[in-house]
This record gives C-alpha cells, sequence and structure tokens, in this order.
C-alpha cells in the first residue's frame, strides 16, 4: 500500500526512494558555536581585564572603555559581566552605554569609517559625504558590509572643526574631506582587508545627539 516511510534522527526516507528529507542544521551549530566562542572571549576579557576594576559605579564609564578595547564592541553578554560585577542592575550598564556615542553595540568591520554630522562639518558638506559613501558601500549608516570589510558610523561631532568635514578611518582623522576624496579612501579598504589599522588616538566621551 504504497512507500512505507521510516525516520532515523534527521533523516526521513521513503524505502522506494531513500532518503527524501534532512534537516538543515548547519545554521544553528554555526550560531552555537559564534555565542560559544562569544562567550569565551568575554570571559577571558574579565579574568585578565575586567576583575581589575573596583567594584563602584565609577568604573562603568572605565569598564565599557576596557572591554570595548579589546572586544571591538560591547555585546550584551559583557554589559551583564560589567554588571555583576559591579552589582548594579544590567540596564544601567546599558544605559550608561547608550548615552555616549563612542560605544557600539555591533560588532564593526575590519574598517571603520566614521564621519562628523557637528555643525562645522554639516554646512561644510557631510551630510553628502555619508550619502555618498551609503551609495558606494551599498549599506546605511550604522551598518556593515556584509563581507564585514568596512562599518560606516556618524557621531555629532569630534571637537576638530577647523578641519571640516572631518572623517576618521579607523582611528587616523582624515581632514576636509570630499566624496571624491572618499571614494578613493572606500576603493582601497575594500580591496585590502589586510591594511594595517592607522595608529590610535584617544578622545573623550562623546554623547550621543550632542557635540560635547
Amino acid at each position: 500500500m504504497g512507500d512505507s516511510m521510516t525516520t532515523s534522527g534527521s533523516h526521513v526516507s521513503s524505502e522506494k526512494n531513500g532518503p527524501i528529507l534532512e534537516a538543515d542544521t548547519s545554521n544553528a551549530n554555526s550560531e552555537v558555536g559564534t555565542k560559544g566562542q562569544l562567550d569565551s572571549e568575554v570571559e577571558r576579557w574579565f579574568a585578565t581585564v575586567g576583575n581589575t576594576f573596583p567594584p563602584s559605579q565609577l568604573s562603568i564609564i572605565p569598564m565599557l572603555q576596557a572591554a570595548q578595547a579589546t572586544l571591538g564592541y560591547l555585546p550584551r553578554e559583557v554589559m551583564q559581566v560589567i554588571a555583576r560585577h559591579l552589582v548594579v542592575p544590567a540596564a544601567l550598564v546599558e544605559g550608561v552605554a547608550s548615552f555616549y556615542a563612542q560605544f557600539r553595540f555591533n560588532k564593526p568591520g575590519r574598517h571603520r569609517i566614521t564621519v562628523c554630522t557637528g555643525t562645522a562639518c554639516y554646512v561644510r558638506g557631510s551630510g553628502k559625504l555619508i550619502d555618498d559613501i551609503e551609495l558606494n558601500l551599498k549599506i546605511a549608516s550604522g551598518e556593515t558590509t556584509a563581507d564585514g570589510a568596512v562599518s560606516l558610523e556618524s557621531v555629532s561631532c569630534f571637537g576638530a572643526c577647523a578641519l571640516a568635514p572631518v572623517v576618521v578611518l579607523d582611528d587616523k582623522v582624515l581632514r576636509q574631506q570630499t566624496s571624491e576624496s572618499m571614494k578613493k579612501v572606500v576603493q582601497e579598504i575594500s580591496s585590502d582587508p589586510s591594511e594595517d589599522k592607522p595608529q590610535e588616538i584617544h578622545s573623550s566621551p562623546t554623547v550621543r545627539g550632542t557635540g560635547k
């Protein structure tokens, strides 16, 4: 009476036609592997760096800065670890991180393009710069290219108004940029993802949505 069907593990078989369906668990396995790797990175950061901070609310920003310096961004897992260490609500840590423009919550690309949108830069064309870079990279500000090569971000002010419009590539300040100059930059970093990062520069936290 027709073909009999049997199941074994993730296979559904027909005695006549052999296997006709196999569950695809590759994506699930990949997600589990990525999660496990992230947990290990967070644990390693806390064991070597995070637990050296005193358990005080005053340590929230320094710990967030230290975590991002190591991980490249702030996954929720690391903010939860910080909250437990400081004995404060995780919502407080996440709220502080959200308040400052320097903190990122998504894994950045190998290169980061950050465009200043402060008044001095904006009146000199930084808005058009962002539009053109988005077209060249085929992503919106706040996103990363599919190959993980480049992330595009904006910030309210770098405090370098005399150099407007200012773009920061990784940690290198590029002054008085134009659509043409940025097109060349995008082409170079997109074709050479192994390029060494420029020398790092440090700045104080910038509040999101302000130039302070």
